[in-house]
């Protein structure tokens, strides 16, 4: 996210509450979600300037791909937050709604998309390769733990001269009234085929990111981020 009315860049790394963060900006800008394409949360469809969805652009593409100067990236406040990559990749598994479909040690060996030009890769790409160079140089100014998302921030809010702002939960905030309405009678409508649906989803679905792993698993994801668990301090959590 690009925001020059208050000189600062969010580089959102999918998968960690990336939404809600933006949402204050809408908010304060007086923008809604269908409005939001002037704070560069938009789709692309070239990709000379940047991934499909520019909401997810790394630090340095910010620059690399022309949406600021360097002068501009330097003056600017950047800031990111990360996630426990055992925590995150389980997300984006119940995100693309795998559950209803294959379990999450199949998702992990067999359909993890592929190092290229997607959305789908973009959301499991490793962090480190968001907010480093090719050099190993930190690009952002502040980053921030989902594990710790309000405390941190109130740093930001702090930074940018924001009183302290509760994080909207963006699945409730960004949804009109009239979404929400249409999504109730869809509801009612297959209600006996989300009975049928919803035994396979709880198959596959556990309270805490640890019990989806057993010891493989947990070791292909610890080598897959690797730098992200080194960089950021994370382990394997029960």
């Amino acid at each position: 996210m690009l925001c020059h009315e208050y000189k600062c860049i969010f580089v959102h790394i999918p998968k960690t509450a990336g939404q809600s963060i933006e949402h204050v900006f809408l908010r304060r800008l007086g923008l809604t979600w269908e409005t939001r394409a002037p704070l560069l949360l938009r789709p692309n469809n070239n990709p000379k300037l940047g991934p499909p969805a520019l909401a997810h652009l790394t630090a340095s593409e910010y620059i690399t791909c022309g949406h600021v100067t360097p002068e501009q990236f330097d003056s600017y406040f950047k800031f990111s937050f990360v996630r426990n990559p055992w925590a995150r990749i389980v997300s984006e598994y119940k995100y693309r709604g795998y559950p209803k479909k294959i379990d999450f040690k199949t998702y992990l060996f067999k359909h993890l998309p592929k190092p290229g030009w997607s959305d789908e890769y973009r959301h499991i790409m490793p962090q480190y390769n968001f907010l480093y160079d090719e050099k190993g140089k930190l690009l952002v100014d502040f980053v921030g733990k989902f594990e710790n998302l309000q405390n941190d921030f109130y740093k930001v809010c702090k930074r940018l001269g924001f009183p302290p702002i509760t994080l909207p939960h963006a699945n409730k905030s960004l949804k009109s009234d009239k979404h929400i309405s249409l999504i109730r009678r869809i509801k009612k409508i297959i209600s006996v085929k989300n009975i049928l649906s919803n035994f396979k989803v709880r198959k596959n679905t556990f309270q805490h990111y640890t019990e989806y792993y057993d010891e493989e698993s947990k070791e292909f994801v610890e080598e897959l981020y690797k730098k992200d668990i080194e960089t950021f301090g994370y382990k394997f959590d029960r």
